[in-house]
């Protein structure tokens, strides 16, 4: 009991000095004049894909289909890795 007398003076000395009203950026009322969306019809299955079972692809051709383009000056083609480089 006598722990909790300096934790509640600690609690309302602090509860003292917070500000009575909230700022005027928090209550300030929405602006009318602001234009916005009509709010629009979207299926809940748009977008969605098909995942079916594929056969295995080649990786190397995987990788090539998703890689960044090579710089051929630099000799980042394909070719260095179907020589194993």
């Amino acid at each position: 009991m006598i722990k909790m007398i300096p934790l509640a003076i600690l609690g309302l000395s602090l509860g003292a000095c917070v500000a009575t009203q909230p700022p005027s950026y928090l209550a300030a009322p929405a602006d009318p004049s602001v234009g916005t969306r009509s709010p629009g019809y979207s299926s809940v299955t748009a977008g969605v894909r098909s995942y079916d079972v594929v056969e295995p692809g080649d990786w190397r051709e995987l990788n090539r289909r998703v890689a960044p383009e090579g710089d051929p000056e630099r000799g980042d083609s394909d070719d260095a890795a179907r020589r194993g480089r």
